[in-house]
C-alpha cells in the first residue's frame, strides 16, 4: 500500500510479520531462568504469570516478560513442582522453565510455559541461604543468640506468633495443663507468620518486646506447620539478623520437622513445634526441680553425717573431760596439802625478817634524831632569805608601774590636751559634747592652747550616728 511517496502497511500486518520472524527465530521452546513477580489463576484453570529477571545487587527490574500455563498442563506441573521442592508457585521464587516463544498480533509476546525444572529452584534457594549464612558469619553474629545464657527457672515468656494460629493454642495448652502445676507468665506480640510481609512484622514484634526487655527470661516464635514456602519468611536475612542480636534467648518452634531455616540456625534452641517448644520450658522447671530435691537430699544426709560425728567426738570430749577432771582433783589436793605445809614455815621466816627490820629502823631513829634542831636553822634562815628576795622584786615592779600610771594621767591633762591641736568648745561655761545642745543664733566660746575666742553658730549639720 502506498500513501503518497511512503510505503505504508497495516499495523496488524506488522504484528503479523513480527509473529513470523519470532515464530522462526524460536521454533523450539527455550529454558528460562526468571523469577514469578505475580501469578494468578482463573476459573478455568488457566495460569497467568508476570516474570521478571532482577539485577543481583541492585534489584533493578532488567527483562519483564507474560507467561501461561494452560489448565491441561498446569494441574500436573504445580503438584510436581510444590512436591519436589517443598514450595508453591508464588511470588519471589526464582524457577527454570521450558517455554515457547509465541508473539499474538493483540495481545503482544508471551511465553507458553511447558515444563518447570523443580531442582533449579531448590538450588538457587540453598544458594541464597548459604549467602545469608556466610554473611552472618562474616558479620560475626550468627551464635551471638546462642551465647545468651537461658534463666535457671525460665517462667516469663514473651510468645510471638498469630493469635488465631494453632500452634500458638497447642503452646499455650500444653504450658496450662503440664502435670506438674507450674505457673507461667506469658505474654503475645501479634505478627503475621506467612507471605510477603512476615518477616517484618516478626521484626516488629520482636522491636515491640525489646521495649519490655526486664520483663522477659525469653522469646519464643512459633506457628504451626506448613509448605517450604509458608515458611519462606524465616529465611530472611533481616529477621535472621533481628533475631541473632535480640538480648534474650530465642527459641523456634515453626512447625517444619525436616528442614532448618536460618532463622533456627540463629535462634538459642531450635525446636520442631510448638508442642515441643512448651515442653522444653516445662522440662527446665522440673529439671531445677529434681536438682532441688537431689540437693536437698543431700544435704539431709551431710547434716545427718555432721552430727554423728559431732555426738561422738562430744562423747569423747566428755570421757577425757571426767577422767582429766578426777586426776586434777587429786592433784590439787596434793598441791594444797603441800602448800599448807610450807605456808606455815614461810609465814614464820616473814616474821623473823620483819622484827630485824623494825630493830633496825628503831636504831636509825635514835642516830638521826640529834642532828634535827641544828638542820631546821638552816632551812629557816633560806627561807627567809628567799622571802626577802620576793618581797624586794614585788616593790620594784609596782614602782616602775606606778610611774607610768602618772605618765598617762599627765598626757591626759586638758592643757597637754590642747597642746596636741584638739579644741574644747563651751556654751554657758559647758562643754559642748553633742550638737543637739546648740541652735542657730547661740554664742560659742571655744578654747585652743594659744588662746580663747567667740562665735556666733550659723548653721547645723547632723551626722547619722549608729
Amino acid at each position: 500500500m502506498e500513501a503518497g511517496n511512503r510505503h505504508t502497511m497495516k499495523l496488524s500486518d506488522l504484528q503479523e510479520e513480527i509473529r513470523e520472524v519470532i515464530q522462526s527465530s524460536f521454533e523450539t521452546p527455550r529454558w528460562i531462568i526468571c523469577e514469578i513477580m505475580d501469578i494468578t489463576q482463573n476459573y478455568s484453570g488457566h495460569c497467568y504469570l508476570d516474570l521478571i529477571e532482577k539485577d543481583e545487587k541492585s534489584d533493578k527490574i532488567l527483562a519483564r516478560a507474560r507467561a501461561t500455563i494452560w489448565a491441561s498442563s498446569y494441574r500436573m506441573l504445580k503438584p510436581y513442582f510444590e512436591t519436589s521442592t517443598g514450595y508453591e508457585l508464588s511470588s519471589g521464587i526464582k524457577i527454570l522453565v521450558l517455554a515457547r516463544v509465541e508473539f499474538h498480533p493483540v495481545y503482544g509476546l508471551s511465553l507458553n510455559i511447558q515444563d518447570i525444572d523443580p531442582s533449579y529452584t531448590l538450588g538457587d534457594v540453598e544458594r541464597k541461604k548459604r549467602e545469608i549464612i556466610l554473611r552472618l558469619e562474616n558479620e560475626g553474629v550468627l551464635d551471638m543468640n546462642k551465647e545468651i545464657p537461658l534463666p535457671i527457672v525460665p517462667q516469663r515468656i514473651a510468645v510471638v506468633s498469630s493469635m488465631s494460629a494453632a500452634g500458638y493454642e497447642d503452646f499455650m495448652d500444653q504450658l496450662r495443663g503440664n502435670p506438674y502445676g507450674y505457673q507461667f507468665y506469658t505474654r503475645l506480640f501479634p505478627a503475621v507468620m506467612q507471605g510477603e510481609n512476615a518477616a517484618q512484622s516478626i521484626i516488629e514484634s520482636l522491636e515491640r518486646i525489646f521495649e519490655y526487655e526486664s520483663h522477659f527470661d525469653a522469646v519464643v516464635i512459633i506457628r504451626g506447620g506448613g509448605s517450604k514456602s509458608d515458611l519462606a519468611c524465616f529465611d530472611s536475612y533481616d529477621l535472621a539478623y533481628h533475631v541473632s542480636q535480640f538480648p534474650l534467648p530465642v527459641i523456634t518452634g515453626i512447625g517444619h520437622e525436616q528442614d532448618d531455616t536460618i532463622t533456627d540456625l540463629v535462634a538459642h534452641t531450635r525446636l520442631k513445634t510448638p508442642t515441643a517448644v512448651a515442653g522444653f520450658f516445662i522440662d527446665k522447671l522440673a529439671s531445677f526441680e529434681g536438682e532441688l530435691e537431689e540437693f536437698q537430699a543431700v544435704l539431709i544426709n551431710a547434716t545427718l553425717t555432721i552430727l554423728n560425728e559431732q555426738k561422738l567426738r562430744l562423747q569423747l570430749y566428755q570421757q577425757k573431760y571426767v577422767s582429766g577432771s578426777i586426776a586434777m582433783v587429786r592433784a590439787r589436793q596434793e598441791y594444797l596439802l603441800k602448800l599448807t605445809g610450807n605456808a606455815r614455815f614461810q609465814i614464820l621466816q616473814q616474821l623473823r625478817f620483819y622484827d630485824q627490820l623494825i630493830l633496825r629502823f628503831m636504831e636509825q631513829l635514835r642516830s638521826t634524831a640529834k642532828y634535827i634542831p641544828q638542820r631546821i636553822a638552816i632551812e629557816s634562815l633560806h627561807v627567809m632569805q628567799r622571802f626577802k628576795q620576793l618581797i624586794n622584786n614585788k616593790m620594784e615592779g609596782e614602782a616602775k608601774r606606778l610611774e607610768e600610771y602618772h605618765r598617762l594621767v599627765a598626757y591626759a591633762e586638758p592643757g597637754q590636751i590642747l597642746k596636741m591641736g584638739f579644741s574644747i568648745s563651751r556654751m554657758d561655761g559647758k562643754a559642748l559634747r553633742d550638737v543637739k545642745n546648740t541652735s542657730p543664733g547661740s554664742i560659742v566660746e571655744t578654747e585652743l592652747y594659744s588662746g580663747k575666742f567667740k562665735s556666733k553658730v550659723i548653721d547645723i549639720q547632723k551626722k547619722n550616728i549608729l
